[in-house]
């Protein structure tokens, strides 16, 4: 089933996009690069955060503090 914007059934807050970061929207746009994409995932009582790359992993307290770390990982803000 597909959904649309029109769609009454889905609302900005549940849509995953909220959640994405930057660095993978940035990917998907045709940009292309090592780091394709970037991903923070609950786990337990923190988030693993990767990157396509292969190359980095890390967990983190929060998702902001993912988000932030997966960032400075692709050089798109300073530690």
């Amino acid at each position: 089933m597909t959904t649309t914007k029109e769609d009454p059934a889905v609302s900005d807050e549940e849509s995953g996009l909220n959640e994405k970061p930057l660095e993978f929207f940035m990917a998907a746009a045709g940009t292309g690069g090592y780091h394709d994409g970037q991903a923070v995932i609950p786990v337990d009582d923190h988030y693993r955060a990767f990157c396509t790359c292969g190359e980095w992993e890390t967990t983190a307290p929060t998702q902001e503090e993912g988000l932030r770390q997966a960032r400075i990982h692709t050089g798109s803000i300073s530690a």
